[in-house]
């Protein structure tokens, strides 16, 4: 099963929904993880560190929406982000949902 961590689009977010050794902790479970390149390089962590860690480097969001199984995020999704989600995705966000209600939808 493969986390997908994209790049946040809000100017200010600075936070990233998963770190080297968050995805060193997921491996340990189990998993595979992935992260779209510069994800996180505002909160100080360029892709070669994620590299080290047996992270996935997509290239774009949309190949790491389309790749996938459970997108993480911090923010929100936004209404193009949720037009690359599957219906059988996970998405884990903060989400906010009697502000979003469309796309609750």
């Amino acid at each position: 099963m493969l986390i997908g961590c994209p790049k946040e689009t809000a100017a200010d977010e600075k936070r990233v929904a998963l770190t080297p050794d968050s995805a060193l902790q997921l491996q340990k479970l189990g998993y595979d993880c992935m992260v779209e390149a510069g994800a996180g390089i505002a909160a100080g962590f360029n892709d070669a560190a994620y590299d080290k860690a047996g992270v996935k480097i997509a290239k774009n969001a949309a190949a790491l929406f389309k790749a996938a199984d459970i997108v993480i995020k911090v923010i929100p999704p936004t209404a193009a982000e949720t037009k690359h989600l599957r219906k059988d995705q996970t998405l884990i966000s903060f989400f906010y949902p009697a502000q979003n209600t469309k796309q609750m939808e």
